[in-house]
């Protein structure tokens, strides 16, 4: 099965493997029955990483599209099996399983996790109590770290893929806009990273109010970046956030912030996560100089935390807030 995919797109590859699958089983083109490629087969023909495979065929299966089974391979489920996904015959066995646990050996959900996860050598995770973020400038992966240590008790260092030589050993995370990078200049560790989804996080629109921006007329919001492809994948994310009616984004390559932040500026200024890392502190200082944040989804935190069996913190932890933690 040939599928055309896009690295280019804000889209994560695994969500693209996931709609193209589904629109084939809509129209007719897959057949109830019908066999998806092995994980390795589909990797190598669609030309992405195995763990991409894994997590779009995990989709479907949750979804109830396709059934997946360790040496039986995946196919597609007709109608009647798709009206009960295997997620709702997974929550029953898992609802089983911790009643259980809680009844005959007073273990809650967190210890049954922490049991199973230690249970088998060969099953143990890596050891997952230090994570580094990679990102593509200093500033976004310490924002990124910080967000996990806001969430999590796991000790989140950030790494700027703008160093030379290999990440360190150990558990990464990386967000989607950076897997070819990484496939590119480190394709023999792409089985250690976690690649997530991140969104412009949604302060900007407040932010943008609170300048007086976009009240009661389109407010042009130039978008400076030094690459032309990334300027135009950043402002298409800002557009999914902010009103069409009220701001008009705009793509801008420049080679110093000081062309657009002069004395006589009166509408904001948006600068990507890299060229904000760039500036001097007086221009991030202009009153309507503008960083674009991204964020992870909660959806996102919730996964990565499953995935590396990280402890959530409590909010009134989170309140209280955490030691300080020095990293390099």
């Amino acid at each position: 099965m040939q599928l055309r995919l896009d690295p280019a797109s804000p889209v994560p590859l695994y969500h693209q493997i996931v709609e193209a699958v589904r629109y084939r089983i809509a129209t007719g083109r897959l057949a109830p029955g019908a066999s998806l490629p092995s994980v390795r087969s589909a990797a190598a023909s669609w030309d992405v990483n195995l763990h991409t495979v894994r997590r779009a065929y995990g989709d479907l299966a949750d979804a109830g599209f396709v059934d997946s089974r360790p040496g039986r391979g995946t196919r597609v489920l007709d109608g009647r099996s798709r009206r009960r996904p295997r997620s709702a015959l997974r929550d029953a066995f898992l609802a089983r399983v911790i009643g259980e646990a809680r009844q005959e050996h007073d273990l809650s959900a967190d210890d049954l996790a922490g049991l199973l996860a230690n249970w088998s050598a060969g099953a143990t995770p890596p050891d997952a109590s230090v994570v580094h973020v990679l990102e593509c400038s200093w500033n976004q992966a310490r924002a990124h770290a910080s967000e996990l240590e806001q969430y999590f008790d796991v000790e989140a260092r950030p790494w700027s893929l703008e160093q030379t030589g290999s990440p360190p050993e150990g558990a990464l995370v990386a967000t989607y806009f950076h897997y070819n990078e990484l496939r590119r200049r480190w394709p023999r560790r792409l089985d250690d990273v976690r690649f997530a989804t991140i969104r412009v996080a949604p302060q900007l629109l407040d932010e943008l109010h609170r300048l007086g921006a976009g009240a009661g007329k389109r407010t042009r919001l130039p978008l400076c970046e030094l690459e032309p492809a990334i300027a135009d994948n950043i402002a298409a994310d800002v557009r999914a956030l902010l009103p069409e009616d009220e701001f008009q984004v705009v793509p801008t390559v420049v080679a110093s912030a000081s062309e657009l932040l002069t004395p006589r500026r009166r509408t904001p200024l948006l600068f990507s996560p890299r060229v904000w890392g760039l500036l001097a502190d007086e221009e991030r200082a202009h009153p309507l100089a503008l960083e674009v944040r991204y964020a992870f989804p909660a959806e996102e935190l919730d996964a990565l935390g499953r995935h590396f069996h990280w402890a959530r913190i409590s909010p009134a932890e989170r309140l209280r807030g955490r030691a300080a933690r020095v990293t390099p």
